[in-house]
């Protein structure tokens, strides 16, 4: 079955796909709509095309590819290999900042300190849309900076960066776009030159279809989202009449349906994650994964830009047991969609620590 073809019956009708925008502008028949992907026509490309074989949806030796570009760094089989976790803040406040300001920090000082030429970023276009930028200034990142929870294809700028003749490259993503740009550089042809990628992840559960904002319009009407936030009580979103509160179960139907079968909460494959620290509000968690994650936090930390203190351990524990969770719910899921012949498994659920984690949730609800 030709590549695109295989990425539309495997990834696109059983609507798994991430929404990582990885597939997106490389190829002429692959087309989003707001925030769905679909083959305008049919592809010829035969055997694994290039969309095929970057997407996190496909299968994959995550195994293998973890060895590649994280060796040698403790493996930690809730949250992925990593050196060490601090919770952090920024001590410069940058614009309309998420949490501790640490992710708009560090891309500061990838730029000051010319670890990379530009930085690929989620920002918006009217508070709440996700839109992509590519931006190579410092000054620029108070523009974009806070979370976006709509789904953002922002992997399809990965092709305006190589055209653009950027060769050093900062990325900021959910853990499903940072799975990608692994696939990408693991799977690369030998004649394609490499990017060289920093990568900062993103803890995510999930993150919403663009339908929400019909949600809202319908909800509010006349009313203007300028942001959101999503503390432990629920959701919160800023508009020009104050902070209306949404429960998380009012939101729920509006999750994408891909990320049903995410396993990876804190962005395993990244240089370096970050999330927010929950016990304290304007604080992140910070994993350090890479050496090249612990030298940029180093660097951030030696320019008196961030606030770096101890761990926790109890919050640790937290987080790799929220981890853990989203594993075995991941994992059920797709076990179930695998048993009503709904898509083959796009990882060998065989393999530890997977088969440890459905053996401590069998007898579970949905196991």
């Amino acid at each position: 079955m030709p590549g695109g073809m295989q990425l539309k019956t495997e990834v696109l009708a059983t609507s798994a796909c991430a929404l990582c925008g990885a597939c997106l502008d490389w190829c002429p028949y692959l087309k989003n709509m707001e925030d769905h992907l679909v083959l305008s026509f049919d592809c010829p490309v035969q055997e694994h095309g290039r969309c095929y074989s970057v997407c996190p949806r496909t299968f994959t030796d995550w195994q293998a590819v973890n060895e590649h570009f994280l060796a040698g760094i403790p493996y930690d089989a809730d949250i992925g290999a990593f050196q060490t976790v601090y919770r952090v803040k920024g001590r410069q406040p940058l614009g309309e900042q998420q949490d501790g300001g640490t992710v708009s920090t560090l891309l500061q000082t990838a730029l000051l300190e010319k670890m990379v030429d530009a930085m690929l970023v989620t920002g918006h276009e009217d508070g709440l849309t996700p839109l992509p930028f590519l931006m190579e200034d410092a000054g620029d990142i108070q523009k974009v900076a806070g979370s976006r929870f709509l789904a953002s294809p922002g992997l399809r700028k990965i092709i305006e960066a190589r055209e653009k003749g950027i060769e050093k490259l900062a990325v900021v993503g959910r853990p499903c776009q940072v799975q990608a740009l692994r696939k990408m550089e693991y799977n690369k042809p030998p004649e394609v030159p490499a990017l060289d990628v920093l990568s900062i992840g993103l803890f995510c559960m999930w993150s919403l279809a663009w339908s929400f904002k019909d949600y809202l319009a319908r909800t509010y009407p006349g009313i203007t989202f300028s942001r959101m936030a999503i503390p432990q009580h629920g959701v919160e979103l800023i508009s020009n009449e104050g902070t209306k509160q949404v429960s998380l179960e009012e939101i729920k139907e509006y999750i994408r349906p891909g990320c049903a079968y995410c396993l990876d909460m804190t962005a395993e494959l990244a240089d370096i994650s970050v999330g927010a620290f929950e016990p304290a509000l304007g604080w992140n968690t910070v994993l350090v994964r890479s050496e090249r994650g612990k030298d940029l936090l180093e660097r951030a930390r030696s320019r008196d830009l961030l606030q770096v203190e101890e761990y926790p351990p109890e919050e640790l524990n937290r987080l790799r047991q929220a981890s853990r969770n989203k594993k075995a719910r991941g994992l059920s899921m797709i076990k179930q969609a695998a048993d009503q012949q709904r898509f083959a498994p796009f990882i060998d659920m065989s393999q530890s620590p997977y088969q440890e984690i459905i053996a401590e949730s069998s007898g579970k609800e949905g196991f």
